[in-house]
């Protein structure tokens, strides 16, 4: 069974695509041709659609193609030296079955992951056809005198890139278009086998080469992806992309410093790189460098990345350094693009909260749980805020609804037994708030612990609700948003905000 006709567009940052066969390097075209990266990010409306889920394919379509790469390398395999063998009588009518499908699904269409893969056929069946198969005129001379026939190069339904590339180059893309294909399923070792075919007939492949360091990455085998990374610098060293790619694998492995410097070297190659931008700025609010980080993501905008990720990170840093009416204006961005996006409402609640805006802070609460009525944060910030505003019996109902979403919510237990202290229910809040700090220990929650621990021997000492009242105030733990990078940072999906 054929791979459906369909165009695949990849819009992930790490992974060349096959398409159309380019030989100049990097391309400019705007049609996506192999030497190009394309981008991993939805624009902010109108948004760019995936025209192919690969997970669309059936499990007889995946074992169709890893037969196809079975048969493709025992047939070059022919040769030691991997010269590209000469079709013989035997293999014929195979490639020319193979063909009929490759025709079928892929048609005109330039930019099917297959194309490549059907050319190379193709090209097979063209040479073997004029080796072996009589010109009409050699049969019959008599209409090579009655009509001027003008002869061309090679087979007319064949790109004209095509006639300049070898054999064994044609043989590479096909290879690279089966692997790109294999990989997007995850069948990940025969993708390599198929990249690997790909590289020995053309070591100089870039593309293959920092394909198969995407794989290896899939692997998590660290080192063997950094190692292909570094091959193809070597090759291509004034590619910006390549050290975007090896700076994703290095962040992603938590080596930090080294990441910043390939995304700084990228950002020296290509000025105008947003991505490189984007992905510094990741890092940075990673290693807690929040304001240079929000650098990062405005040159990244300025320069036309208006990924729904870059404002969401933005208001993360932003938030953590009190910048709290700029971050609500990142947050209302994102919740323009992701209006289902629970966490920017609890977040842009909390904010609003602190600044004092209870109405429109207790609208952002309950919007997240009308969209997500499972989502315990959101009933603990409602919790909060109505705590804060001595309207105990309604913030008990929400900290309880918390804790039966989330049994192990520490800083739920902390608002029930604030909210049960306001009530006066003192051996309740002194329960309550006990759980909360065997949770905070736990979960190394220092902060929550100081203030548990306080209002606990406050409660001890006058038998009373504590004269500090309120509620723990540290709701919002946003460091830890930064704690793993997001998919989209190697960009294998598009990162999607829960």
């Amino acid at each position: 069974m054929l791979i459906p006709a369909q165009d695949l567009q990849d819009l992930s940052m790490g992974v060349f695509t096959p398409s159309t066969l380019d030989r100049d390097f990097p391309s400019t075209d705007v049609t996506p041709s192999i030497p190009q990266l394309l981008d991993n990010v939805d624009p902010l409306p109108p948004a760019i659609p995936e025209t192919i889920d690969p997970t669309s394919y059936s499990e007889s379509d995946y074992r169709w193609l890893m037969n196809v790469l079975d048969e493709l390398i025992k047939f070059i395999h022919r040769d030691e030296n991997l010269n590209i063998p000469d079709l013989e009588e035997s293999d014929y009518d195979w490639a020319h079955a193979l063909l009929v499908e490759l025709v079928s699904a892929v048609g005109e269409n330039e930019a099917h992951p297959l194309r490549p893969l059907m050319e190379f056929v193709c090209q097979l069946i063209d040479n073997y056809e004029d080796k072996y198969v009589p010109e009409l005129t050699e049969l019959y001379p008599e209409l090579a005198e009655e009509t001027s026939i003008e002869i061309t190069d090679g087979n007319s339904n064949l790109p004209g890139y095509v006639s300049e590339l070898s054999n064994r180059e044609l043989a590479a893309h096909a290879f690279f278009s089966i692997g790109y294909l294999l990989g997007k399923a995850n069948l990940l070792n025969n993708a390599l086998d198929a990249y690997d075919k790909a590289i020995q007939l053309k070591p100089d492949f870039v593309e293959a080469i920092n394909n198969k360091g995407e794989v290896y990455r899939k692997l998590e085998k660290h080192d063997q992806a950094i190692v292909e990374l570094g091959k193809a610098i070597e090759l291509e060293p004034d590619f910006a992309e390549l050290y975007c790619n090896r700076g994703c694998l290095k962040g992603i492995f938590g080596e930090f410093v080294e990441a910043i410097n390939d995304f700084d070297k990228a950002i020296e190659l290509d000025p105008k790189n947003a991505k490189a931008y984007y992905y510094n700025g990741i890092v940075k609010n990673r290693l807690g460098e929040y304001q240079a980080a929000i650098v990062d993501f405005d040159k990244a905008v300025k320069l036309g990345f208006n990924s729904v990720d870059v404002y969401w990170y933005r208001a993360l840093a932003k938030t953590l350094l009190g910048q709290h009416y700029d971050a609500i204006s990142d947050f209302d961005k994102v919740i323009l693009v992701k209006p289902d996006c629970v966490k920017a409402y609890n977040y842009r609640g909390n904010l609003r909260q602190e600044l004092g805006q209870h109405n429109d802070a207790r609208t952002d609460y309950t919007e997240a749980i009308r969209i997500n009525p499972e989502y315990a944060e959101a009933y603990n910030s409602r919790g909060n805020l109505r705590g804060s505003c001595s309207q105990y019996q309604d913030a008990l109902k929400d900290c309880n609804e918390a804790i039966r979403l989330k049994q192990d919510y520490a800083e739920a237990y902390a608002n029930s037994g604030m909210a049960k202290a306001g009530l006066d229910r003192i051996d309740e809040a002194k329960s309550d708030l006990q759980i909360a700090l065997e949770l905070a220990e736990q979960q190394n929650n220092t902060d929550l612990k100081a203030f548990v621990e306080n209002q606990l021997k406050q409660l001890k000492q006058n038998s009373r609700k504590p004269r500090c009242g309120g509620q723990w105030k540290g709701k919002v733990k946003i460091a830890e948003d930064f704690d793993e990078l997001p998919d989209s940072f190697m960009a294998i999906v598009d990162e999607e905000i829960e």
